[in-house]
């Protein structure tokens, strides 16, 4: 009943429009207050402080940083002229350059939106004078962007390994194969397009010679991920440490590398990300207060039991997860997300035999496809303020790059294989 009625009071100040930390603290008060549950109100405060008191949570500002210090230099522009000389000559090349550029963005700064933007400002007028409808390159952009969430480094990941006590280093591998599906996918669709409109029939495939000087040029920021990744696997640096290297080496690729970001700009940067920062911190302080009251009243327990009760099938399970997880990913971002469903669908995956690490992935790309899907995705507006076309014909444009995300995720949910084979082998 305390679970439905916790449901019910955020869902509804959500679609009231109240911003979501009130949306929060509020389900997590009522309850105390309508059921007489006898906790003292003080435990909020305390809970709201305790939760964002970890030291592990360092890694969240630090990453957000580097990903601002790549996005902000010339990293974006020699990701899309690689991807060009890669991928360009390809019937539907330009498309796929927004994809390829996106994979590659989004594994150095881990932001989908920051990978939206720094490619999106470049791709869509390209794609719309090479033919493409700009709703189609603006729905491209902001559908690829989310990439960046699925293959690591990935916060809404680092944020669920936190909240689970899920390795991280597990989970960043375990996105890698699931975010090159997405990408593989998407690319299908961009070769349909560019092939059967005519838009993009394809070209002269490029020079060796030029595709080794734009590799140069690039490897700089590919070796970001190396970095943190291979520090993070190898056990060398722990996340939150991978993530103090990441900030030192953007630092060192942008401004003495590339040289296209000075000192006097860094001020501004930290102040962004400071933003960015504290409002993360901010809900994860109240998901930690929501999260104290759904212990205490053993909610996980009762709805492990309600699950069990309508099927013991795992494969229903998981079908469960993804209709909630699509439906959150609607009106919520990922780490809100993640934050209030977690504690809640581990136990679950528990007991069903659902690995944790496979969990995880499977709810990320869940929030990735609620980034470019109406009416809150956060990339489907970035797209929609740097073209100048209408969400809803956005949305409607990208009808093919829906069904592939969908059959991506079905392909991710029920063969575990997919996220759990690298795990396995290192």
């Amino acid at each position: 009943m305390i679970l439905l009625f916790v449901v019910a009071v955020f869902l509804t100040t959500v679609f009231l429009g109240i911003p979501l930390v009130w949306a929060i603290l509020i389900s997590s008060v009522l309850p105390i207050i309508v059921f007489d549950l006898g906790y003292p109100l003080q435990a909020l405060y305390l809970n709201f402080i305790g939760g964002v008191e970890p030291n592990h949570f360092i890694a969240i500002p630090l990453f957000i940083v580097a990903g601002e210090l790549m996005s902000r230099g010339g990293v974006g522009q020699r990701i899309i002229t690689f991807s060009k000389e890669l991928l360009g000559f390809m019937p539907g090349g330009l498309g796929m350059v927004v994809v390829g550029a996106s994979m590659i963005f989004g594994g150095i700064s881990g932001s989908a939106i920051a990978d939206s933007a720094a490619i999106g400002s470049v791709m869509i007028k390209n794609m719309a004078k090479q033919g493409y409808k700009p709703a189609f390159a603006a729905g491209l952009v902001a559908a690829a962007g989310t990439i960046g969430i699925i293959i690591p480094p990935s916060i809404p990941m680092l944020i669920y390994g936190f909240v689970g006590g899920v390795s991280v280093a597990d989970l960043f591998l375990a996105g890698t194969v699931p975010g090159l599906l997405f990408g593989g996918l998407f690319m299908i669709v961009c070769y349909r397009v560019g092939k059967s409109t005519g838009c993009d029939a394809g070209g002269h495939r490029t020079s060796r010679k030029a595709l080794w000087q734009s590799f140069v040029s690039t490897l700089p920021a590919l070796m970001m991920p190396v970095l943190i990744l291979g520090g993070i696997f190898s056990g060398f640096v722990t996340p939150t440490e991978a993530a103090a290297v990441a900030v030192i080496y953007g630092l060192a690729v942008t401004m003495l590398v590339y040289r296209d970001f000075a000192l006097r700009d860094l001020p501004n940067l930290m102040i962004d990300a400071f933003v960015t920062s504290a409002i993360v911190m901010v809900v994860i302080g109240a998901t930690s207060v929501l999260g104290w009251l759904i212990t205490l009243e053993q909610m996980p327990t009762i709805l492990v039991g309600a699950v069990q009760s309508f099927s013991s099938s795992p494969w229903v399970f998981l079908l469960l997860v993804n209709i909630v997880m699509l439906i959150l990913g609607l009106v919520l971002d990922p780490v809100p997300a993640i934050l209030l469903t977690a504690p809640l669908f581990l136990p679950t995956a528990v007991s069903f035999g659902v690995d944790p690490v496979h969990l995880g992935v499977i709810m990320v790309c869940n929030v990735a496809i609620g980034l470019f899907t109406p009416p809150v995705g956060a990339t489907l507006y970035v797209a929609s303020r740097i073209s100048g076309v209408g969400v809803l014909s956005i949305a409607r444009a990208m009808a093919p790059l829906y069904i592939v995300a969908i059959i991506a995720l079905g392909l991710i949910t029920y063969i575990p294989a997919i996220s759990l084979t690298l795990v396995r082998l290192f």
